[in-house]
């Protein structure tokens, strides 16, 4: 590579980064390929990609090139080293090594440890914000030579955040083929993680506000999702009635826990949300007596419920309405669902 590159060349090579990215999060390529991308828009020695794990509180590293002892520190240590606070709190999330304060630099582990043992004297840390606002990851990039300040590398890598996050960001986005899902909901997902240990408390990730049920170990949100979690093999995406709402969940693994997206979505067929939760009942094979039980309503109303609904759904018997749902990933909340007005 020359020693010296114009901002047209920089800027050309940020391209394929973010093509590489774009393959990474839609065409489930590596991200080694987007570190490869990279390398033409900074000639680094070393380099790495890392996952940051709210469950387990560390970092994850999705590529990278650094030795096993400086892959360990990025992702056991990094997250309480004094410089990482700057870093996060940086314009764009990003330092370059050269432009740390010399006495931040002192109490260091990172610098005292890791950088300055090896003899590295530049390279840039990013940290890596989700749309929401989460923290996502961590780009690490190492050099040997210090890197001019005009140089226009030191622009564009703060540019390429947000692809970046794209590929670090657990949660991102996931073609659904669940029904009715109208335009517009993105904004009011909201993301959450479940650890592993049964009676243990979800975990906010950002987003939209949570439906208040996800804060109580016992509701039925959270035992639903604890039963899917035991049961299914994951990802999976399902829809729960939720009082007058259509709740989409996606669950994903991470680590030894699950996370959870959820979402409104439109109601399918033109379905009440009463028929809903009556539709979702009958994918477990539950008589009109055990649902008329769980929703505390009548035999004679969920029959009627029933007949509103095979007329919607333009099919021959309850059979074939629990199919139609049960291929929807309609699912009913665990134990009475929440009243309906």
């Amino acid at each position: 590579m020359a020693a010296k590159r114009s901002t047209a060349d920089v800027l050309g090579a940020a391209l394929r980064v973010r093509e590489a990215a774009w393959d990474a999060v839609h065409r489930a390529a590596g991200a080694d390929s987007v570190l490869r991308a990279l390398s033409d828009v900074i000639d680094y020695d070393h380099a790495s990609l890392s996952r940051w794990d709210p469950l387990r509180r560390r970092h994850l590293t999705l590529a990278g090139s650094y030795p096993a002892d400086t892959a360990a520190y990025i992702e056991t240590r990094l997250h309480d080293d004094p410089v990482f606070a700057l870093i996060r709190h940086s314009a764009g999330g990003a330092r370059w090594l050269r432009d740390v304060p010399g006495q931040l630099r002192r109490t260091s582990p990172g610098f005292r440890e890791v950088l300055e043992p090896w003899g590295i004297e530049d390279g840039v840390a990013q940290c890596l914000f989700a749309p929401d606002g989460r923290y996502v990851g961590v780009l690490n990039v190492s050099t040997t030579r210090v890197r001019a300040r005009q140089d226009p590398a030191r622009g564009v890598l703060t540019l390429l955040g947000e692809c970046l996050a794209a590929v670090a960001d657990p949660l991102r986005p996931t073609p659904t083929d669940a029904p009715g899902t109208p335009d517009g909901t993105a904004d009011q997902a909201c993301a959450v993680a479940f650890p592993a240990a049964e009676r243990a408390a979800p975990v906010p990730l950002g987003g939209a506000v949570l439906p208040p049920e996800f804060a109580e170990a016992d509701s039925p949100l959270t035992v639903l999702v604890r039963r899917l979690t035991a049961r299914r093999p994951l990802p999976a995406t399902v829809l729960v009635p939720h009082g007058r709402r259509l709740l989409e969940l996606r669950l994903s693994r991470q680590g030894a826990g699950t996370v959870v997206v959820c979402r409104p979505v439109a109601r399918p067929a033109g379905l009440s949300p009463r028929e809903l939760q009556v539709l979702a009942e009958l994918t477990h094979g539950r008589t009109n007596r055990e649902i008329a039980a769980r929703l505390f309503v009548g035999t004679r109303t969920v029959a009627t419920h029933i007949e509103h609904i095979l007329a919607k759904l333009d099919v021959a018997n309850r059979a074939a309405a629990a199919a139609r749902a049960a291929a929807w990933g309609l699912e009913p909340a665990e134990g009475p669902g929440p009243t309906v007005g």
